[in-house]
This record gives C-alpha cells, structure tokens and sequence, in this order.
C-alpha cells in the first residue's frame, strides 16, 4: 500500500515538473517575441508653408509691415490638413498634419512673401508682438479656403492695411488658377502657398 502511494506521489511530481518546464518554455518564447518586437515606422509627415527656394531680399521698401493675426474659418481648426470639398463637406488628408498652427502658418509665410525681392518690408507676424511705430498693421479675414470643382483651390480674403485706427488700403482677393493633385498633401501646400503668394503681391501693389 506504502509503495502504491509512493508511486502515486512520484508520478504527480515528474507531471508537475514537465508542466512546469512546458509552460515555462512557453512563456520565454512569448516575452522573447514582444521584446523582439520592432516599432512600427510613424506615417504621418508635418508640413509647413513658406517659400522654400525663394531669395530674400531683406531692404526696406516703404512703411514697414507687421502681418497680425489672421481670422480663418473653424473649419480649418486643428493639426490636420483639412478642406472643404465642392459639396461642403470637410475631409482632412490622412498621413498628414501641420507643423505649426495653421494661423501662424499663414501669417509667418504672408510676411516671407512679403520681403522676396522687390517686395514690401515685412517688420513681423503673429503670434510676435513687434510692431513700429511708423509701421502698417495688415488684418486678414479668410471666407474661403478648400477644394472645389475641377480641383480648382481657392481662397478668398478680405484684407486691410492700417496705421493705429486708420485704414489706409483695404481690398478683396480671390486665388486664381491653383489646382492640385488629388489627395496629395504636397499639392495642397504649394497650392496654399502660391495663392498666398498671390495675395502678398496684390497687398504689396497697393501702395
């Protein structure tokens, strides 16, 4: 009887020692594989307005311009790179996001636009507070900025020119001719900069 009961006790020894080994054996194998784990690469890539190629010319021409703070439509609120389609929908480029607040975006690539050779002599820009007082403020409303039919991009800006109080010019721009590629967020960039491009030319021409 003894023996019996210690040939059970045996027996439920080595069957716990070979479970013990298996679901060791299983376990390094899984910690091994999540440690062996490589990260995956992160797709989304930030862009950022402005003239990239373009020379400054850097000289004064003119009363000094300080490029304020720009009111978009809150549709364009956020990191990503959002439009609005020819139905109104709005839909935001997957992969994609801005680098910088799109007002600041806007107004920083305005004020390199404006100093390119033989343009105006840009003192500044939001969200910077330098302004002088000889110095022309530039306030900015934006109505329109998106994709529309034919793939055509537009934007439309009211704009005027102030010194303290006391407009000094003021008008209405509409882009012309700017399309892009559909669902590229690099064309929907360089559509944004060119027509704001043509935006600092026509301020520029003003006065």
């Amino acid at each position: 009887m003894h023996s019996l009961q210690g040939a059970l006790k045996m027996k439920n020894k080595r069957s716990a020692f070979f479970l013990y080994i298996a679901l060791y054996g299983a376990l390094s194998i899984t910690l091994g594989g999540c440690v062996n784990l490589k990260p995956k690469a992160d797709p989304v890539k930030l862009y950022a307005l402005g003239p990239v190629n373009s020379a400054v010319d850097g000289r004064e021409s003119g009363r000094p311009i300080y490029v304020a703070r720009p009111h978009m439509p809150a549709y364009l609120d956020g990191k990503h790179l959002q439009y609005r389609s020819a139905n109104g929908e709005v839909e935001a480029l997957s992969h994609a996001r801005w680098a910088e607040p799109l007002e600041e975006g806007v107004a920083r690539c305005l004020a390199e636009y404006l100093i390119q050779p033989n343009g105006k002599n840009a003192i500044g820009f939001y969200p910077w507070p330098d302004r002088t007082k000889n110095g022309l403020d530039l306030y900015l409303q934006i109505f329109k900025l998106g994709v529309f039919e034919n793939s055509e991009i537009r934007m439309t800006v009211s704009w005027e020119l102030k010194s303290g109080s006391k407009t000094q010019q003021a008008g209405t721009f509409q882009s012309k001719g700017i399309t892009w590629e559909t669902g590229s967020a690099e064309s929907l960039v360089a559509g944004i900069n060119l027509a704001l491009a043509q935006l600092a030319e026509e301020v520029a021409q003003s006065f």
